[in-house]
């Protein structure tokens, strides 16, 4: 079985709900989470210090993490943790390095808190002026509402679970009337409600998203209790201690809550869920109290290497790691509708064919000039039905007749996209993806890094995506290019150019038929590696799975962006040490980031560049788990993946690309 493939998975996912939008109310209806974690340490607030502290059971052991910050929350892996600090959510690594701030698009926003990581850590959900809010968690969108605004009551502290269930308080009828405070659920993935107790505070949803634990006054003192997501099996679970902000154990075992101040000088209390036995966590000192506890969760990350014997293997094996035979379904894995061919021996008619591969849904494959190759023949005849539709890109003299000729004795159908020049082809492919583009890509034919890059995000739209790349020409357009973006309208199309020649070529070029105030939104970074990460960051919210090629190698950067379609980005990095922009932007992602896929052998990506990369998104480097992928599969009788993990569908959900901050404006 192949590693489980990015964003698939509503409940392991970053915003597939959310972007999908909201339901009408109904009933909670999320599967229960099998991706479990083990506990790791205890962060909370030391009230006498105003500072963040971390506490490992059973040492003695206080490590100050932040000053003036309160109200933690891990991601589910445990490698990132969001708080409040200045009115405002931020998120840092598990280190207190990296940090992401939470932006807000009015400034207005006030009485923002109690953060938590919803799903795979990709969204944040948080309350602010009596409404629950999301947003991407490493910070690339702004906060909005999460759900209709006309919802009766006021509603705060959410607590939200990996199976997109969603814990809340809600007071009165409006937030002008504070009477009462209900516990609800909310299911992210259908947006039913449920409301499972008429009082109670300080919901806490538990790790396999079946239970939540609350307090309630009981008996003269605030106690806890614990009741089911389906608001049934209510019980008490403390008779003698007070109980505030209670917090899980990753394990589900146990949970942590504050008891306030007492003569013992102990604020904490760990009561096991099964027994009702109660322990104590001494407080860093006798002046000191601990609340705001957050218990960090230790799940494993995943690191895979995809390569073959060569080039051409590679591109085998990536096409065999993401694509299912015909006639068969192997989770993970998509079927193929259609294939498309580049030459292994043109790198400049290579470019631009993972926009449309994606778009058609369908490998993009490697082959000889002038032959198809007996590897490109097993994956057409493994992958499509017979008299389905496989695109050539690039003229006879890119790939030739004897190829076409090949492909209709498989039992396909050639249809060939080629223009006179790697210009006038990309416009070619362009029109084949789309005839209505929302967006295009501008990047150099010159060189190979922001085309590929940039055509991985244009394919990431998946089937029936409106996104399309075309290529300048150095400095300057190619009549055939020109006139296509001639043909557009920039105040539908978001024009997107790649690099700073993209970038030159475009704003020096005269368009007759554009307004003569029109926008742009350029993508630019220091190095092949810095616009890449740019890139990223533009188009991809938290995404789930990252691609690693080697700046030296177009050949593994079109099998890496065949790899990635509809997934995540491609970032190019060198064959021995991973770059400090993609390192940065790897320790930002972290808390939704699970995958980081190298794509090639160890002389294109080493193998302590992808073990820094598996580093850098987990929260500790034996959560990493490695999977090899020689000719696109696994060694037999490997457990490649846990089974709870792999995917249960084949669609993800489109981009959604930060546009405010880039957008230039042209007169």
């Amino acid at each position: 079985m192949k590693i489980r493939r990015c964003r698939v998975l509503a409940a392991l996912g970053t915003t597939v709900a959310l972007a999908a939008g909201m339901a009408a109310p109904g009933a909670a209806a999320a599967e229960p989470v099998t991706w479990q974690a083990t506990d790791g340490t205890l962060m909370f607030l030391n009230g006498a210090l105003n500072v963040l502290q971390t506490h490992e059971l059973g040492t003695s052991t206080y490590t100050d993490f932040l000053a003036g910050a309160a109200e933690p929350a891990w991601s589910p892996d445990g490698s990132r943790v969001a708080y409040v600090k200045d009115g405002r959510v931020e998120t840092r690594r598990y280190t207190g390095s990296t940090l992401v701030k939470i932006p807000e698009r009015d400034s207005s926003v006030r009485g923002v808190a109690h953060p938590t990581f919803l799903y795979g850590g990709g969204t944040v959900v948080y309350s602010g002026d009596g409404r629950l809010r999301y947003a991407p968690s490493d910070g690339s969108g702004y906060g909005q509402p999460l759900f209709s605004t006309t919802e009766d009551g006021c509603d705060r502290a959410p607590s939200a679970s990996v199976n997109g269930l969603i814990a809340f308080v809600r007071t009165g009828d409006t937030c002008g009337t504070t009477t009462g405070s209900a516990i609800w659920l909310y299911d992210a993935n259908t947006g039913g409600f449920t409301k499972l107790t008429d009082v109670g505070q300080d919901p806490a949803i538990s790790p396999d998203g079946t239970q939540v634990a609350f307090v309630r006054e009981a008996g003269g003192l605030t106690r806890l209790f614990v009741i089911g997501v389906d608001g049934t099996g209510e019980r008490q679970l403390t008779f003698s201690d007070a109980a505030y902000t209670p917090s899980w154990s990753p394990s589900g075992t146990r949970i942590a809550f504050n008891n306030g101040y007492d003569e013992d000088a102990s604020a904490t209390r760990i009561v096991d869920v099964k027994s009702g036995d109660v322990t104590t966590m001494p407080n860093p000192s006798s002046t000191s109290s601990t609340t705001d506890i957050a218990w960090q969760p230790l799940r494993h990350n995943d690191t895979a290497r995809v390569w073959g014997a060569d080039s051409p293997g590679t591109n085998a094996a990536v096409s065999r790691w993401s694509w299912n035979s015909v006639g068969q379904s192997e989770p993970g894995l998509v079927d193929a509708r259609t294939a498309v061919l580049v030459s292994q021996d043109s790198p400049s008619y290579a470019l631009t064919a993972q926009s449309l591969g994606g778009q058609k849904q369908g490998p993009v494959l490697m082959t000889p000039k002038s032959s198809l190759s007996t590897a490109v023949q097993s994956e057409l005849k493994r992958t499509l039905k017979p008299g389905s539709t496989v695109y050539l890109v690039g003229g006879t003299d890119i790939l030739s007749s004897a190829v076409a000729t090949k492909v209709t004795s498989l039992g396909f159908t050639p249809k060939r996209l080629a223009g006179t020049s790697r210009y006038s082809t990309s416009v070619a492919v362009a029109k084949a993806v789309t005839g209505a583009p929302k967006y295009v890509f501008l990047a150099t034919g010159t060189d190979y890094h922001s085309a590929i890059a940039a055509s991985v995000a244009a394919g990431a739209l998946g089937y029936g995506g409106k996104g399309t790349v075309v290529l300048n020409d150095g400095n300057s357009l190619t009549s055939s290019v020109k006139s296509y973006l001639n043909s557009l309208d920039p105040d539908t199309t978001m024009v997107i150019p790649v690099g700073a020649s993209a970038k030159y070529a475009l704003t020096h070029t005269a368009f007759s038929h554009w307004p003569d105030r029109w926008s742009y939104y350029p993508v630019s970074g220091s190095g092949h590696d810095g616009t890449s990460v740019a890139l990223a960051r533009f188009w991809w919210s938290s995404p789930h799975q990252v691609g690693l090629a080697s700046t030296g190698s177009w050949r593994g950067g079109v099998s890496a962006a065949t790899g990635q379609l509809w997934y995540g980005p491609v970032l190019w990095t060198d064959e021995t040490t991973l770059t400090d922009a993609d390192a940065t932007y790897l320790r930002s992602q972290a808390a939704g980031l699970q995958h980081v896929i190298a794509y090639g052998g160890t002389g294109s990506v080493s193998a302590s560049e992808l073990a820094a990369a598996g580093s850098a998104v987990s929260a500790r480097s034996s959560l990493v788990d490695y999977f090899p992928y020689y000719k696109g599969v696994a060694p037999a009788g490997t457990a490649t993946t846990r089974q709870s993990e792999r995917p249960a569908a084949s669609v993800a959900p489109q981009p959604q690309p930060q546009a405010r901050s880039l957008k230039t404006t042209v007169e």
